[in-house]
């Protein structure tokens, strides 16, 4: 629980002095699809966030839905992020972003949900999750 808490504030302290430094802030509106590898099609889910420019092609932001939030840093077309589901329970995240047009992008992310519980004593399955954004 300690240690949970020194990370949720270092973060925090991260995030906060990237925007304090940063150049432009940019809200973003996404449309995210769950768990794509599942054999039904997702309801999608509306994520609003920020993100700021810190870097010659370094992007961070937060992002949040209905239940998952998570800090995130984009090099070109590889994205990490590191946040909370909807139970308060940590996840880290891989993945992609391609830029179709400007302004509009296609995110792919691997989430890594090993930290989580079920509720049965063992972990949520990892996924899958593509979404389409728009920053403005």
């Amino acid at each position: 629980m300690k240690m949970r808490s020194i990370s949720t504030l270092l973060v925090k302290g991260i995030a906060l002095a990237s925007f304090i430094y940063a150049g432009s802030v940019s809200p973003t509106i996404s449309m995210r699809f769950g768990d794509v590898l599942d054999n039904d099609l997702p309801t999608p889910t509306t994520v609003l966030g920020l993100e700021v420019q810190v870097g010659d092609g370094v992007f961070a932001g937060i992002d949040s839905d209905a239940g998952d939030s998570r800090l995130f840093v984009r090099l070109g077309y590889g994205t990490f992020g590191m946040g909370t589901n909807a139970a308060g329970e940590p996840q880290f995240t891989i993945g992609g972003s391609y830029g179709i047009i400007k302004g509009f992008n296609v995110n792919m992310d691997y989430v890594i949900n090993r930290l989580t519980d079920d509720g049965a004593g063992g972990s949520d399955a990892d996924m899958l999750r593509v979404s389409l954004g728009v920053t403005f």
